[in-house]
């Protein structure tokens, strides 16, 4: 049974998750923050603009009705018996009443001349938002419970929004006085909230609009990626399935010219074989029979030897015991028994063990170098070079005959491998063939092998 997995931090269980959800919880935390931040400013400016628009609408009230009341407060400072008896019958009692806690009237030195509470009335009291409408301006301000600047008044019905507004001279923009007025907020705030839920509803869809839409290109895009990811993996399934049958073919090819190699090694020693046991053989007796004849014994000599040249060429010793240095050192032995020419040898670091395949090919190849130096360049200063490196390995066969001439390549020589067939073995291996002559005279034959699995 597999136990659930656990995650050591947030971090390891926010890797595991796909890349559509990483961006949804993105886009929600950062379209949610920008659209709280956005929602809270609305709010707060709809809020700030419906309090201004309640405060115009009391400034005009005042300047249409309480102005033409208090018109005679410039010239005396105060107001006459049938001024404050209009201002009663206007705001005491009346519909005015039921929206409106309290009414004043400021005189620019902060005396209340006019307060619908009779105990203000003649009083100065402080308070530093009749400043700003004595410079000419329209102030409201919503309280929700009352303040310090409320002791000592008969308010209790809040929350109020509290409105100063200057009254003018008629004609002119001189400020007589300032009118104040609390009007009680219940119904202002229920149209505040109301504002206030319609923004919010705005702004949340809008949220959800955006995170939806950014989500669906992002999920689309996802999915194309994956669909093409997917794509791409079945089409290197499908390149390491054909590499593999390339392997599988290249690897029987290999096999197929290393049979062939066998089966020529062996047809090679089949017919040296039959010439030693047949032609040579015949040839022999009939020397025996041809008694003094001197023509006769010369030119069966002459056949015999080139019949046991040609023998002794195409049957391969035993070299199943040997290393591969070994190998090499009885190709040049056997180079200098037939031919009685001298040949130097220098061997580095050949590897001790190597495929008999690979061993065959490599003593054909010094085989067949010596007999082109000595067939074309008189056997002189006759050298074998071979070496392993950490990749290839490689064996130089080289003379100081007169060397090639142009294009010319080592003839084939009578029934022997030649250049061609020791080409065809490299190849099994990989390996490469090069025939060169020397700046300072002679040619040399220069074969490289790499050191692979299949060359072993």
């Amino acid at each position: 049974m597999e136990r659930p997995r656990r995650w050591r931090s947030p971090f390891d269980f926010w890797r595991t998750l796909p890349l559509t959800l990483k961006f949804l919880a993105a886009s929600v935390v950062i379209v949610g923050g920008t659209m709280l931040v956005a929602g809270q400013w609305m709010a707060s400016r709809i809020e700030a603009g419906l309090i201004q628009s309640r405060a115009e609408s009391g400034a005009l009230y005042m300047e249409g009705f309480l102005a033409p009341l208090v018109r005679g407060l410039g010239e005396t400072g105060e107001l006459s018996a049938s001024e404050r008896e209009a201002l009663d019958r206007l705001l005491i009692g009346s519909a005015l009443a039921e929206r409106v806690e309290e009414i004043k009237i400021w005189g620019k030195d902060g005396t209340v001349i006019y307060s619908t509470d009779r105990s203000l009335t003649g009083k100065k009291l402080p308070s530093d938002d009749l400043a700003p409408s004595l410079a000419g301006k329209v102030t409201a301000e919503l309280e929700r419970t009352p303040d310090s600047g409320h002791m000592g008044e008969k308010i209790n019905d809040f929350p109020l929004l509290e409105i100063y507004a200057p009254i003018y001279r008629a004609g002119t923009r001189d400020v007589v006085a300032v009118g104040e007025f609390y009007e009680r907020a219940g119904e202002f705030l229920s149209e505040v909230e109301t504002a206030r839920r319609a923004t919010w509803w705005l702004v949340t869809a809008a949220a959800v609009v955006i995170t939806g839409l950014l989500y669906w290109m992002v999920r689309r895009a996802s999915n194309l990626i994956e669909r093409q990811r997917n794509l791409l993996t079945g089409r290197l399934t499908a390149a390491r399935a054909l590499a593999g049958q390339n392997n599988l073919l290249r690897h029987a090819a290999d096999e197929a010219r290393m049979e062939a190699s066998r089966s020529n090694e062996i047809l090679l020693n089949q017919i040296g074989a039959d010439i030693h046991d047949g032609p040579m053989q015949l040839l022999s007796l009939l020397l025996l029979k041809a008694g003094d004849q001197a023509s006769v014994q010369t030119l069966g000599k002459q056949v015999l030897d080139e019949l046991r040249d040609i023998s002794a060429g195409l049957i391969l010793p035993e070299l199943e015991g040997l290393e591969l240095e070994g190998a090499l050192r009885l190709a040049v032995r056997r180079h200098r028994d037939v031919t009685g020419t001298a040949v130097d040898e220098e061997y580095h670091d050949l590897p001790a063990s190597v495929g008999q395949p690979l061993k065959i090919c490599l003593y054909r190849v010094v085989q067949e170098g010596l007999n082109n130096a000595f067939r074309h360049g008189g056997g002189q200063l006759q050298r074998v070079l071979a070496s392993a490196g950490a990749h290839d390995l490689s064996i130089s066969i080289i003379d100081s005959g007169p060397g090639l001439s142009g294009d010319e390549q080592p003839a084939r020589s009578g029934p022997r491998l030649g250049l061609g067939g020791i080409q065809n073995r490299v190849a099994v291996y990989g390996g490469k063939v090069q025939v060169r002559s020397r700046d300072q005279g002679g040619t040399e034959l220069s074969v490289s092998i790499p050191l692979t699995p299949r060359s072993a």
